[in-house]
């Protein structure tokens, strides 16, 4: 029974303030070390490689010399610690929901020896401790997760907010100055009258050159904001059209290729999937210094793939991806977050100087629940 009351003690102390894991742990760890009335006691935790490594221990004067560590990394049960000491020493697994993630060790004075009522205690507190452990990492995380969403979130919406200036700053000072200039000019023109026929024709036919030049200012706009070329011919040839004309001017190669799609998809996913491309092609013309870029897609029985691949510089997507700081960075969350909302991915692989490839892998499965066009990506 006192076992037991130490248990629930250890289990009050890691529920009441499961956010404080640093001043809650030594304090169940001090708590346990009571209950078993040992030398110290502490946890041996599994990093990322799977490998133990020392967590934490009470009391933390206690010296954990290289030899005892281990004895406690790879034992596994109790026994001598040394012979020049005599202590002995208790290792029982930590788990959490049946897998392995730690070890928690006691250590106990010259000649003492655990009992199996002792061992099955320490095993108890053992995963408690584990699953207060794994619920403060899981909470920490899904807070680290939510902190920096938001922080993308309010780039890409900064993002978003510099395009609509950009896009109203093209409208009004190249489009309407050209209407503007061109509407004097057919004043003149007027005014001017039969007396300067000639001079009249020439500066018609310059505002006409001038009037098509701002046509096709206000159509490349269109389409970017609204490709029907994409509602009308189809993926493919939208994504053609656009990676020739994004990419021609700064001389790139386009290499496109397709398998299998020749069925379309449902209109929200194919409005996904070329805003994906569009943010990569936008990319590989501002960052990539590239020469080629090869863009295909393939329709296998149950998932649409895309993939845009540059023979350019390259980049680290782990530091561009951990602390995106400018659009770049801002680009590619905003790709992840497009696949995700129908259960798709996209996989960034680049290296310094090796050129960059994203893989957009969508579920076709993923075509019956109708998303939107969130406008995301840059």
């Amino acid at each position: 029974m006192e076992s037991l009351s130490f248990l629930k003690e250890i289990v009050c102390l890691l529920s009441c303030q499961p956010r404080n894991m640093k001043s809650q742990l030594p304090q169940a760890l001090d708590c346990l070390r009571s209950a078993l009335e040992v030398a110290a006691v502490g946890i041996c935790w599994m990093d990322s490689n799977g490998q133990l490594r020392p967590r934490l221990h009470r009391p933390a004067r206690f010296r954990l010399d290289e030899t005892l560590c281990q004895r406690i990394t790879e034992g596994d049960g109790a026994g001598p610690v040394s012979e020049e000491t005599g202590d002995s020493h208790m290792v029982v697994p930590m788990k959490v929901g049946g897998a392995m993630v730690g070890r928690l060790w006691a250590v106990a004075e010259p000649g003492r020896h655990f009992n199996r009522a002792e061992r099955e205690f320490a095993t108890m507190a053992g995963n408690q401790l584990a699953l207060a452990m794994e619920n403060s990492r899981l909470y920490d995380d899904v807070q680290h997760l939510a902190a920096r969403r938001g922080k993308l979130l309010g780039r890409v919406i900064a993002a978003q907010d510099e395009r609509c200036r950009r896009i109203s700053r093209e409208l009004h000072d190249e489009i309407s100055q050209s209407l503007a200039a061109m509407a004097l000019d057919l004043e003149a023109a007027q005014v001017a009258g039969s007396a300067v026929r000639e001079g009249a024709i020439e500066r018609l036919g310059d505002m006409r050159d001038r009037l098509l030049t701002a046509l096709g200012e206000v159509n490349r706009i269109i389409l970017d904001l609204r490709p029907t070329l994409l509602e009308d011919m189809g993926l493919l040839s939208a994504l053609r059209w656009y990676a020739s004309q994004r990419l021609d001017p700064v001389g790139v190669s386009v290499h496109v290729r397709s398998a299998g799609t020749d069925e379309r998809l449902q209109p929200h996913m194919e409005t996904m999937v070329y805003r994906i491309a569009q943010e990569a092609v936008t990319n590989v013309a501002k960052h990539a210094r590239a020469r080629n870029v090869w863009l295909s897609t393939r329709r296998a029985s149950r998932h649409f793939t895309l993939s845009v691949r540059d023979d350019g510089c390259g980049f680290d997507p782990t530091s561009v991806l951990s602390d995106p700081d400018d659009r770049v960075g801002i680009g590619l969350f905003g790709m992840k977050e497009r696949a995700s909302l129908v259960g798709g991915s996209v996989d960034i692989r680049s290296a310094i100087g090796r050129g960059t490839r994203i893989v957009v892998r969508v579920p076709l499965e993923a075509e019956v629940n109708r998303g939107s066009d969130t406008g995301l990506a840059g």
